[in-house]
């Protein structure tokens, strides 16, 4: 018998929202499917970052820079963040992965907002970590009672997304800052803000300000949200010396391949194509917003490009009628929110045929 690692036994694999193709081969639908269940750019893919991918093609038999030189210099010039505290990685989850993997050791105390990203829980699970789970307060990251549990605790690294995946919610940055001075400073914080572009830019976090502030802050971004490259897995993330050191450490050679360095660095710049989904992405919040609220259900506020809201029954039921029905959205009992869909804004046209779908079932 082959033998594995005590700290897989009990962790639960990642469920990813459902493939169109999965989808169809399973219900043997036809025709379009609507798929509003992974928070995708219903836009597509940045027009330059296209250009750029179809003219890197006779490149693939060659290594990527390793250094990601380009991407972190532009990087830098939109944060304010200095290249060498700037790291890319395969998809945000990877720098996830290796920041508990690099600071912990087995038995460690970790904590995290509930619910929130649950990559994170994996990681530390997988490395043999204790993850104390926090309940938000109204959906939201509770301060004061993660303070408390990381002193009680004596929590070696504190997660939290902000916004908030699944929930949308947010904290602005006077409470994200009062947060950081409560906490000891040999605790590594790590902020998620992977869907920060969605946000309204008055109520952004100045990340690069609390950077400098704060030697324990590691903040993580992705192009996988509103800049359209889930696809080929890359995100970044911004941290002090001695934080980066150990990540660079830990890094795989070429972790991130040439085609996603170069469409990240040419969507980056795609003011155009930034601008249109932001536009969409707030269009569709208001809309299904107002049309979820119309019919009774409760709908959490939302600074993300998805829709949070409680069916008050059975969401797993509601999300099978719409599959077959052809549109996908996320049911998120695994969170513990067994009433609760999560739906991706989508194109003003897939908008309307999901609240029409929501309807008939």
């Amino acid at each position: 018998m082959i033998h594995f690692k005590d700290e897989l036994k009990n962790i639960k694999n990642y469920v990813p929202g459902k493939p169109i193709e999965e989808v169809k081969r399973e219900l043997g639908l036809k025709g379009k499917i609507i798929k509003l269940a992974s928070n995708e750019n219903p836009l597509g893919i940045s027009p330059k970052a296209k250009r750029v991918i179809e003219s890197s093609i006779n490149e693939l038999h060659l290594y990527p820079d390793d250094t990601n030189y380009y991407l972190k210099k532009k990087i830098s010039e939109k944060t304010g963040v200095e290249e060498e505290h700037i790291i890319i990685g395969n998809g945000s989850v990877e720098l996830i992965n290796n920041i508990v993997f690099s600071f912990t050791k087995r038995h460690d105390n970790l904590l995290r907002c509930d619910p929130s990203f649950i990559l994170f829980s994996i990681s530390g699970l997988m490395n043999g970590c204790n993850v104390i789970n926090i309940p938000t307060k109204n959906f939201t990251f509770d301060v004061e009672e993660m303070i408390r549990k990381s002193e009680e605790t004596d929590a070696k690294i504190i997660y939290f997304d902000n916004p908030n995946n699944p929930m949308g919610t947010m904290i602005d940055e006077d409470r994200v800052e009062y947060f950081l001075k409560k906490i000891q400073n040999d605790r590594i914080v790590i902020l998620d803000e992977a869907y920060n572009d969605y946000m309204d830019i008055k109520m952004r976090i100045n990340s690069a300000r609390l950077l400098r502030k704060h030697k324990n802050l590691a903040v993580l971004r992705t192009f996988s949200k509103i800049y359209g490259l889930a696809g080929l897995r890359i995100g970044y993330g911004m941290a002090n010396d001695e934080i980066m050191e150990v990540l660079n450490k830990v890094r795989l050679p070429f972790n991130v391949n040439l085609l996603a360095q170069r469409a990240a660095l040419a969507a980056i710049d795609d003011a155009k194509y930034l601008k249109e989904s932001k536009e969409l992405n707030d269009r569709g919040i208001m809309f299904l917003t107002e049309s979820l609220e119309k019919m009774n259900y409760t709908v959490v506020k939302s600074h993300t490009n998805f829709i949070t809201f409680d069916t008050k029954t059975d969401a797993m039921e509601v999300f099978k009628k719409l599959e077959k029905k052809g549109i996908i959205v996320r049911p998120i009992a695994n969170y513990g929110l067994k009433s609760f869909l999560r739906v991706t804004t989508g194109t003003d046209s897939e908008n309307r045929k999901f609240i029409k779908a929501l309807r008939e079932v």
